[in-house]
């Protein structure tokens, strides 16, 4: 929504007899100034009230929401009246009646109630003579404009001094996700930093969004090397991503192949599925995000706006991968079996929609541990284009996972025997494995050479691996994941894991 787009549809919606507008922001400035420009249009008045300054310039002793109101219907029309904050005043039972007592007076007299507010909190009798607006995150366009006038600004009376167009573009793209005032920022300190828009003045850009998502949206920039060729096992995961990524090229929309929406991880934990995640993003070839759902949603009435915010600006910075790890975590409770809480089936439901009609190429990688408590509805076609089951290595998965933990830490895997090694630990997971190696290092170390295999046999022996403790759910966790999902490692190992299982 640029500003013209935005002040249009205010205008569109007063002009269609819409009483009360619910503008859902938190920037406040920028809310004002649409409203504005739609008043413009109509060569109208646009006021504004706050519990502070009253209706300034107009009756600044009208603080109360009652008195408020009392102002708005003798001011004559056509008016449009901004209110700040008031979803608050409408949590007052009396406050609500009197604004519907008015109701026929403000449609019958072109005025126009604009609550501007950071989250939607309606009350019931009310929700019939309401239009939300959500005012999206600043385009490109909007972006463009804020960027010069920061510039015209601190270089102020001075113009400002020229900036490559390869620097610009660069910081228009590093600051999308943010809204206005952040973007503000971030370009301030960035320009005073560097004004020609050089790789220091992007790096400022760059750390105060990854800053100000994580403080704001409980979004965190993860950034990661991993490559699929950096995860051991998971063959059949990694075979099925190198399909979809040819999906991202420019080619494949022409030949009618819509963008891969995503895939949910299921499994054992220490198998790999936060790495996978991390490696998706990698053979995508684009920038991966990390939604942190507790923080998001958490105990606050507002979860719901927040989640919407998070996930907006999540295609704001699309081409991306969005990870949800552990997503069963985020919505317990939304299940009859979890006693049904009306607030968590609720956000299930706006992230179950978003997932099915998201716009732009958000690729989303969930992860999940506790089959149990995952809801049904992400289980649903459509959600995501496939589900894989994540189990316990294979022994050629283990062998591969060895070598490559040797390789990092500068270990040749051919002076150990690997083979053996991985015939020993059997039902380790990737993360155990990794103890394996680290454990031997430790001991080599201590003893004054390097690590042979004698060290990474007298560790594995030592270490008892997760399975020992949670057999019973892990076979549990096979059996549900058989006919239920695809399978993330060689599809032959299944069969020997059953096997194993029901032996």
């Amino acid at each position: 929504m640029t500003p013209a787009t935005g002040a249009q549809e205010i205008a569109e919606l007063w002009s269609a007899g819409t009483p009360i507008l619910y503008l859902v922001t938190a920037e406040e400035e920028r809310a004002i100034a649409l409203c504005e420009a739609a008043a413009a249009t109509f060569e109208a008045r646009a006021v504004v009230w706050s519990a502070h300054r009253g209706l300034a310039e107009i009756a600044p002793s009208a603080k109360g929401p009652s008195e408020f109101l009392d102002t708005l219907v003798r001011l004559p029309g056509p008016v449009l009246a901004i209110a700040l904050d008031f979803h608050e005043a409408l949590r007052d039972p009396l406050v609500a009646r009197k604004l519907r007592d008015l109701l026929p007076r403000l449609h019958g007299e072109g005025r126009c109630l604009a609550v501007v507010a950071p989250r939607l909190d309606v009350p019931e009798g009310l929700a019939g003579e309401v239009a939300v607006v959500r005012l999206p995150l600043p385009d490109d366009v909007e972006l463009a404009a804020l960027l010069e006038a920061v510039r015209a600004g601190l270089a102020h009376p001075s113009p400002p001094q020229p900036v490559a167009p390869e620097g610009r573009h660069r910081a228009l793209v590093a600051a999308r996700g943010l809204g206005e005032a952040q973007a503000r920022r971030a370009f301030t300190r960035a320009l005073r930093r560097d004004a020609a828009l050089g790789p220091a003045a992007l790096a400022v850009i760059s750390e105060e969004k990854k800053r100000l998502l994580a403080r704001d949206l409980g979004l965190e920039l993860v950034e990661s090397p991993d490559r699929p060729e950096d995860v051991g096992g998971l063959a059949g995961f990694k075979a099925w991503m190198e399909e979809r990524a040819l999906a991202f090229d420019p080619d494949a929309s022409r030949f009618g192949l819509p963008p891969p929406r995503g895939v949910l991880l299921v499994g054992v934990q220490g198998c790999g599925k936060s790495l996978a995640a991390k490696a998706a993003a990698a053979r995508l070839g684009v920038p991966i995000l990390r939604l942190d759902l507790p923080r998001v949603l958490g105990a606050s009435a507002a979860a719901e706006e927040s989640l919407h915010r998070a996930l907006e600006a999540a295609e704001a910075l699309a081409p991306v991968a969005l990870w949800v790890d552990e997503i069963e975590k985020g919505f317990a409770g939304s299940g009859p079996g979890d006693g049904a809480d009306p607030r968590a089936a609720r956000l299930l439901g706006a992230f179950s929609t978003w997932l099915q009609e998201r716009k732009g190429p958000v690729f989303v990688v969930a992860t999940a541990n506790d089959v149990s408590r995952l809801p049904p509805e992400l289980l649903r076609r459509g959600r995501f284009d496939e589900l894989f089951f994540v189990d316990l290595p294979d022994p050629e998965a283990r062998r591969e996972i060895m070598a490559l933990h040797l390789r990092r830490r500068g270990r040749a895997p051919e002076r150990v025997d690997v083979a053996a090694l991985a015939d020993l630990c059997v039902d380790f997971s990737g993360a155990e494995l990794e103890q394996v190696v680290v454990g031997a290092l430790h001991r080599a170390y201590a003893l004054g050479r390097d690590v042979e295999t004698g060290d990474l046999r007298r560790v594995a022996q030592d270490l008892v691996p997760l399975f020992r403790t949670y057999e019973e759910q892990i076979k549990a966790l096979r059996e549900w994941a058989r006919g239920r999902a695809r399978v993330a490692g060689r599809a032959g190992a299944v069969v020997d894991l059953f096997r194993r299982s029901e032996g």
